[in-house]
């Protein structure tokens, strides 16, 4: 279960190759590029001698940190986070290409319970997604929050049914087991009782690993990355290599608005805006320009976000380019409309 000292100096030594030669870096770049894979291309498998690829489902429950996980080892900010749950609502694909090897990184909504998904009325997509990536996943990353004192010690339920109802695809892919925001921990000897007890129990699943990290920090995500690349299988990659996910820049730049509204505003009022891409254009330099509107239910809950003469909404653009910047790396220009229904 634990690394071989043998397995652990390969893999120290493959990741500092890898840093060094690798093409991928986390600082912005203006270099022209296209920015995702159109919903509309018609893409067939790219057929190219000595390449690898390796699809990784990432499930868990609901705001463990899935979507940052995803970020961290995309090199990207593709997948929107906020610190309220039910921020991802359908699959992202999140593409990284280093050297010969290409890694797809399927980030799912969190798992919910048949109850919850018809109390809270959430799409189609929490239900089918994760079971969707999961058949056609090579790995399946499960992520404990091991900040939660009160579910961190067993996996969730919901994923254990999913992985159930599917034993027989199971059997065909590696399990590993992630324990995210370890920097919450303070005694570290924890970490080791939670891994014992999750992997010992009767209902424990057989990890072919087990790694303990903090998508926050990104303590632990290089470790983490350089066992996927040498997981790779020899085979055609699923993308281009300037394809970083599988949604449009439109469908980025909505979910990027809606995620820093989610960690704005307070309790359910987020979620009950509808929030639109009104306008996006791309200019020659590659820069971006779009203006995303915000419709609100409540002339109360309008003057909540234009708040403070519009600073608390003029706020949320400018975090929301940042991320947008580091996701499509090249300039982003974002206005934001708010009005009533």
């Amino acid at each position: 279960m634990f690394f071989t000292l043998e397995r652990y100096a390969v893999r120290v030594g493959t990741r500092y190759l890898r840093r060094y030669f690798s093409k991928n870096t986390d600082v912005l770049t203006n270099e022209p590029q296209e920015f995702v894979l159109r919903a509309d291309e018609d893409f067939k498998l790219l057929r190219r001698e000595g390449h690898k690829s390796l699809k990784i489902a990432i499930l868990g429950a609901p705001n463990v940190g899935k979507s940052t996980i995803v970020n961290r080892l995309a090199r990207r900010l593709i997948c929107p986070a906020s610190s309220k749950v039910h921020t991802t609502q359908a699959k992202a694909d999140a593409v990284y290409c280093e050297g010969d090897t290409q890694l797809i990184f399927m980030d799912t909504p969190g798992m919910v319970c048949e109850k919850d998904h018809k109390q809270y009325r959430l799409a189609s997509s929490f239900k089918n997604d994760p079971q969707d990536c999961l058949k056609a996943s090579d790995i399946v990353g499960i992520v404990q929050d091991a900040g939660n004192v009160h579910t961190r010690d067993r996996i969730d339920p919901n994923v254990l049914e999913l992985l159930k109802l599917t034993k027989d695809i199971r059997n065909q892919i590696s399990l590993i087991l992630i324990f995210n925001k370890v920097d919450r921990v303070k005694k570290k000897e924890l970490l080791l009782h939670l891994i014992r007890v999750i992997t010992e129990s009767k209902k424990s699943l057989n990890f072919s690993d087990v790694f303990m990290l903090s998508a926050l920090t990104g303590n632990g995500i290089d470790d983490l990355r350089t066992y996927l690349l040498d997981s790779a299988k020899p085979r055609d990659w699923c993308y281009e290599e300037h394809v970083y996910s599988d949604h449009t820049c439109e469908d980025i730049i909505q979910q990027t608005v809606r995620a820093k509204l989610l960690d704005d505003l307070p309790n359910e009022v987020p979620y009950k805006l509808h929030v639109k891409l009104e306008h996006f254009d791309v200019g020659p330099d590659d820069s971006i320009a779009a203006l995303v509107s915000v419709t609100c239910p409540t002339k109360r809950i309008m003057n909540l976000l234009l708040h403070a003469r519009g600073n608390r909404i003029r706020d949320i653009a400018v975090r929301a380019e940042q991320e947008l910047r580091n996701a499509f790396r090249t300039s982003v220009r974002l206005k934001i409309g708010v009005q009533t229904t």
